[in-house]
């Protein structure tokens, strides 16, 4: 790939936080199996606080557990207070339905929304959001686990290439739906 098409693909892709407040009323956040993403949501709470968090209360088979069960202990040793925690609940069959599932949940006192997940999916759960929910303001927080894929390097690894090309093609579906 040449670098100006690299490029063109890293701004379609990856977002980064435009701090559109300055403390989200909730967070919606899609760990998936990577523990390590925990630390950057305990941090976020200690230096800005949110009133809740949602995690998706699904099985995830990489985890071999269910998100919600297996994150939230965690989270609470870590210093969120435990009723901050909350299920996102539903029959999801994806990462786009669980966003969809989580802007559907909020608390109509709500306003201001923090999209927590893998920084290569934050385009497509902005995408979502907005779409879902013309009420609130979002905004991303782009994680990195520790396969390290981000906006400067994603195209250096075969994995990295093949989850954002992914992307591209999940983005295109949802705008071609609406």
């Amino acid at each position: 790939m040449n670098q100006q098409l690299i490029t063109n693909i890293s701004e379609m892709v990856f977002l980064q936080r435009q701090h559109h407040f300055i403390s989200p009323d909730a967070v919606i956040y899609h760990p998936g199996h990577f523990p390590e993403l925990n630390s950057k949501i305990v941090d976020l709470y200690k230096s800005e606080g949110f009133k809740q968090l949602l995690i998706p209360n699904i099985y995830n088979c990489f985890l071999e557990a269910n998100e919600f069960v297996y994150h939230k202990p965690l989270l609470v040793e870590m210093g969120i207070p435990e009723e901050l925690i909350c299920p996102i609940s539903g029959d999801f069959k994806d990462g786009s339905e669980v966003v969809v599932g989580g802007v559907s949940q909020l608390d109509p006192g709500m306003h201001n929304i923090l999209l927590a997940g893998k920084a290569f999916f934050c385009r497509r759960f902005m995408i979502l959001a907005a779409l879902n929910r013309t009420d609130k303001t979002f905004d991303v927080l782009p994680l990195v686990d520790e396969r390290g894929i981000d906006k400067d390097n994603w195209h250096t690894t075969e994995k990295g290439r093949a989850r954002v090309l992914n992307e591209i093609n999940v983005i295109n579906k949802i705008l071609n739906c609406t």
